[in-house]
């Protein structure tokens, strides 16, 4: 209602599942952990702009979930994230075709922002502090190192690579392959 009110055209409903950084502009980030599917049916019970959904969408069962719960578009981030066309790292891609992408965690300690990121040791064990990271950007400037040595070394463990929960169920390592894939299944489900 408050965007709705300061005259916003769109509003972006991101789910706790979303990867990346949280968003969340009148409260904490970590009391904004409503899931992507609840985030629709209460905006759209109280504002009358267009909502878009984002997190936990990664094929046409989502879009046709996300629309039935009234929203107007859908925005797609991990599962593009893994295509070959994306500006991702080679190794990050890797790893959200990986088993390791069934485990994501919330941190703020790489970014000093919470986000969401696949699990590796660096979250499970140096980074569990997070009462002790810097506020962003400055954690991101400190870890900067870290993680660009670690790259260097191939200690993919100790970089925390943006990942939603939707990523073991990706499929598609083209950008063309996947928007094919989530027209014609959300197409067929919605006009069942």
């Amino acid at each position: 209602m408050a965007l709705e009110n300061i005259g916003v055209d769109i509003i972006i409903a991101s789910g706790f599942e979303s990867g990346g950084h949280r968003p969340s502009f009148l409260d904490k980030s970590e009391l904004s952990t409503t899931g992507t599917f609840v985030l629709i049916q209460l905006i759209k019970d109280k504002v009358k702009i267009p909502v878009v959904a984002a997190g936990g969408i990664a094929n046409g069962r989502g879009i046709a979930g996300a629309f039935t719960l009234g929203a107007e578009a859908v925005q797609i981030g991990t599962a593009f994230l893994a295509t070959d066309e994306s500006g991702a790292l080679p190794v990050h891609k890797e790893f959200l075709f990986s088993d390791s992408a069934k485990s994501t965690t919330l941190s703020r300690a790489y970014t000093g922002r919470l986000g969401r990121g696949i699990t590796t040791e660096i979250t499970r064990n140096v980074l569990a502090a997070t009462n002790k990271t810097l506020p962003f950007p400055l954690q991101t400037i400190f870890m900067g190192e870290l993680r660009k040595a670690a790259l260097e070394q191939q200690k993919n463990d100790l970089v925390f690579f943006w990942c939603g929960q939707i990523a073991p169920i990706l499929k598609h390592k083209k950008a063309s392959t996947l928007m094919k894939s989530l027209i014609e299944e959300a197409s067929e489900l919605l006009n069942k």
